[in-house]
């Protein structure tokens, strides 16, 4: 499974324009979400912004918010990255992280 946020490169940054930078987002969170059950309620969103930052915001109208963690290792074990440590920090509703499955 992925995370159901894609961040991409700023515009300015990246040479594209912003409207690709868009599809492209929008995109991958539909893929992404393809597999989500019936009957599960979910709210699809583009946003523009430091993953951390959009995901909090996203976190004070939600009952659960779910972010994926990719499998690293250290010292004690699994280590969460920037994202997902922030968002267990700051988020206004419980959050569940999902590790990357090999």
């Amino acid at each position: 499974r992925r995370p159901a946020h894609s961040t991409t490169g700023h515009p300015l940054l990246a040479g594209g324009p912003a409207q690709a930078q868009e599809q492209e987002a929008a995109e991958a969170l539909e893929e992404a979400l393809r597999d989500v059950p019936e009957g599960l309620e979910q709210h699809r969103r583009t946003a523009e912004g430091h993953a951390r930052d959009v995901l909090v915001d996203a976190s004070r109208d939600a009952g659960l918010l779910v972010v994926g963690a990719r499998r690293r290792t250290g010292r004690f074990g699994l280590q969460l990255g920037r994202v997902a440590h922030g968002v267990l920090h700051r988020a206004a509703c419980p959050v569940a992280v999902v590790p990357e499955t090999d």
